[in-house]
């Protein structure tokens, strides 16, 4: 079953803030970045012309997936290339689409701002970008927790994941066109992520490829509640704190912000509940125990609400 996320105007910003922090569904806020400089000035002739020359590491794809789980080996899923961003923006914006999926910036490689125990960075190498954004009025900016920039050509997928960072999101539209899926925390047993103790470090991540479903997973996928939501330049995109989500680049050239901020009481939910387990056994250095990895996945296929680990994930 598919939903349409609700898309509502910017003007009522007091209670859209009180929506955005109970965190119980997703929200299309149509334009509510449309004023911002950076949507009518961020072409890739004006992004070389201002930080052209930067050197920076951005994600290479053997497709369109990013991460690439459609490869077997761990350096090809999470491969990566490193040139300057007018080289970048110059594949993004050039050449057959296939090509330009293969390749995709996010704040993995860059960040433009983080804010942690109340201390703010800003990434000097792309800070000029932030002249172009503003902080949206939608929460404290104490809450602040990391501001990325992404930019993509067309096609890219990124892979089904939920953030780990236990934030609530607003992904920023700059440019481009993209379309979101999202999945409720409650869905996580029929999205299969990547097990604790298992080959994969991505546990966030699920297994499942949503545009070529494995036959293993199909009835799950389908089964379980799917928003849907179609962003152009200047909307702002809300995704609660543990949910899943996948996004489609059709844009010739994509870029966005995203906003990551703590929420002012930290939601408990199944997701929630199983990212603890794994931020305990990391804590614990469990992973790195051979002798551990049965009793990991046994003890995260518990927490995903699966009887046990699925054959691909053991």
């Amino acid at each position: 079953m598919t939903l349409e996320v609700e898309r509502v105007g910017a003007g009522d910003r007091e209670g859209l803030a009180a929506r955005l922090e109970s965190g119980e569904r997703p929200l299309l806020i149509v334009g509510g970045a449309a004023h911002w400089r950076a949507v009518s000035n961020w072409t890739p002739p004006y992004l070389e012309r201002l930080l052209g020359s930067v050197e920076l590491d951005y994600k290479v794809s053997s497709g369109n997936a990013h991460p690439d789980f459609r490869q077997t080996e761990l350096k090809s899923m999470f491969a990566r290339n490193r040139g300057s961003l007018g080289e970048l923006l110059r594949k993004l914006s050039t050449g057959p689409e296939a090509d330009r999926a293969r390749f995709l910036f996010t704040g993995d490689e860059q960040f433009l701002l983080r804010r942690r125990d109340g201390v703010t960075t800003i990434n000097p190498l792309l800070e000029p970008l932030l002249l172009d954004v503003e902080l949206p009025e939608l929460f404290s900016e104490q809450q602040l927790y990391t501001v990325w920039s992404w930019f993509s050509g067309r096609g890219v997928r990124t892979w089904l994941h939920y953030d780990n960072n236990g934030c609530h999101n607003l992904n920023a539209q700059i440019t481009g066109h993209k379309q979101c899926w999202l999945y409720a925390p409650e869905e996580l047993p029929r999205l299969h992520p990547f097990l604790l103790g298992g080959p994969n470090p991505a546990h966030n991540c699920s297994q499942i490829d949503v545009e070529r479903p494995q036959p293993e997973f199909v009835a799950d996928l389908r089964a379980a509640r799917c928003w849907h939501a179609e962003l152009a330049a200047g909307d702002l995109l809300f995704i609660p704190a543990w949910w899943f989500h996948t996004f489609t680049h059709h844009g010739e050239f994509n870029s966005n912000v995203n906003f990551w901020w703590k929420p002012r009481q930290a939601p408990w939910n199944l997701v929630a509940a199983r990212q603890a387990l794994l931020d305990v056994a990391a804590r614990a250095s469990f992973a790195d125990r051979a002798h551990a990895a049965p009793i990991l996945r046994t003890l995260d296929a518990a927490a995903c609400g699966l009887s046990e680990p699925t054959p691909a994930l053991a």
